[in-house]
């Protein structure tokens, strides 16, 4: 049976979930197959991605997420995005997305950590 969720609605969703909402919630866009790749190393399966979760949450404690480019091509996604948290700052996130059967099949992640300036 083909999937009627589009690329473009799960990767909302993904981006939804990723602002605010609890670690069950955001790993919805994902499946037991899914993989991330981040200069860190490969991520697979909800366990590796529940890790890069809770990696993303310890270094930017209540981030507030920028998304300054969205695009989807078929099955393919990229994301530009900023963080501002309690004690880091991000201005040159990027991912991409390869979405296919209503979840995200493979994401790469990468981004610098900046310490927030405290005065």
């Amino acid at each position: 049976m083909k999937h009627t969720t589009t690329p473009q609605e799960v990767l909302n969703r993904h981006l939804e979930l990723s602002r605010s909402n609890p670690e069950q919630d955001f790993l919805e866009c994902y499946r037991e197959d899914s993989f991330l790749i981040m200069p860190s190393g490969v991520r697979r399966g909800l366990e590796g991605i529940r890790a890069c979760y809770h990696q993303l949450n310890q270094e930017l404690p209540n981030a507030r997420y920028t998304y300054k480019v969205v695009i989807i091509e078929q099955d393919v996604g990229l994301l530009e995005w900023s963080a501002d948290s309690d004690t880091h700052i991000v201005m040159d996130g990027v991912d991409s997305y390869v979405i296919q059967d209503g979840y995200i099949r493979a994401q790469t992640i990468h981004y610098t950590l900046m310490p927030k300036n405290k005065g």
